[in-house]
């Protein structure tokens, strides 16, 4: 027998090479000892809960950081502008309405399944994964005023200045709202995600044969006409925030107060679909994982939740950072049409 024989002979299946005995953490090990992993071991998770954790350590940085900071403190309101009276209770109601939004997304995905069930659903890591991945939300301004936000709102200042890659000429002293900014990580996220399965259950029924990419075309429609009008409203009745500066020739009412670029609808759309393709093949999954959580098995029995749930956050933050924070803060840093804003949404 020649040596190539010989070796493709003890690859075989059933011989003593491909003999494996699990160890103590369930991992199989070959008789030379060599760490050999399952199928069901193999996806990244790790990866996945590596990202989380890099990113948490950012945004808790910031946070405490500017907490400790000058900046932790509301936002000057410039004039000579006076917000009318009526928009001004508007933005109460829709401050309000937000927070309430929030705390039925944390009681039903979050708190009521870890008190009846032991356990973080995924609806709940979502949820988690947009409250952390909203920390990012002031890089929309780390390099210019692209988001305009109104004094007027309930707030604490930012912590822009403590993130990576802000730009010290930018101005670190408006208005970020958190009483209704984070809720929109969450609605606009893994609200949507919660909202389109009924609504792919019921295109499969009407049409069993519907392929995956029509499937998702629908989904990411009324993503899109979801965020369309919600944000248009909400700016119109609110004054709440404004598209600073945006690319002109994706931008309707160009100049406005209220002018809104279609790409943040786009790219709205494109992220809540992501939460979407998550939750769909969790549903399908034999096991009930989202492809962020696939392999967490490797890990040892009392890491596994965790390593679950850092993953599928880590997934939340890139997607959030690569699918919307940098195509909108290069799309605005190309644009030319600057909205004609009143002096309370200015940075000061």
């Amino acid at each position: 027998m020649t040596l190539a024989e010989s070796a493709r002979t003890s690859d075989a299946p059933g011989t003593t090479a491909d003999h494996v005995v699990p160890d103590e953490t369930g991992q199989d090990l070959t008789p030379q000892g060599v760490r050999r992993l399952r199928p069901e071991q193999r996806g990244p998770a790790t990866v996945w809960a590596a990202i989380a954790l890099v990113w948490i350590v950012v945004a808790v940085q910031a946070v405490v950081r500017w907490i400790l900071s000058d900046d932790f403190a509301p936002a000057p309101i410039i004039g000579p502008d006076v917000m009318a009276a009526w928009q001004l209770v508007a933005l109460r109601i829709f401050e309000g309405l937000s927070l309430l939004v929030l705390v039925v997304f944390l009681w039903f995905c979050v708190l009521r399944p870890i008190i009846r069930e032991r356990r973080l659903s995924l609806d709940g890591k979502f949820v988690l994964g947009g409250l952390v991945a909203f920390v990012g939300d002031a890089f929309l301004n780390s390099r210019q005023y692209l988001f305009a936000w109104n004094a007027n709102n309930i707030n604490m200042g930012v912590w822009t200045r403590f993130l990576p890659f802000h730009d010290p000429e930018s101005s670190s002293r408006y208005a970020e709202s958190i009483i209704w900014g984070a809720p929109m990580y969450v609605y606009f996220c893994a609200g949507v995600a919660i909202m389109s399965a009924p609504m792919v259950t019921w295109l499969r029924r009407r049409n069993p044969a519907i392929t995956t990419v029509k499937l998702f075309a629908a989904i990411w429609v009324f993503d899109f006409l979801f965020d369309f009008v919600a944000e248009n409203l909400i700016i119109r009745l609110t004054n709440g925030y404004a598209y600073a500066q945006t690319f002109a020739p994706l931008t309707l009412w160009s100049g406005d107060v209220h002018q809104f670029p279609v790409y943040e609808s786009l790219l709205v759309a494109t992220l809540g679909s992501v939460y979407t393709w998550m939750r769909i093949m969790a549903q399908e999954s034999p096991q009930g994982l989202c492809p962020a959580e696939r392999g967490f098995e490797r890990w040892r029995p009392s890491l596994q939740g965790p390593v679950r749930t850092l993953a599928v956050i880590g997934l939340c933050c890139a997607a959030t950072l690569t699918v919307y924070h940098l195509p909108f803060n290069w799309l605005g840093l190309a644009g030319t049409s600057v909205a004609h804003l009143p002096s309370y949404m200015l940075p000061g």
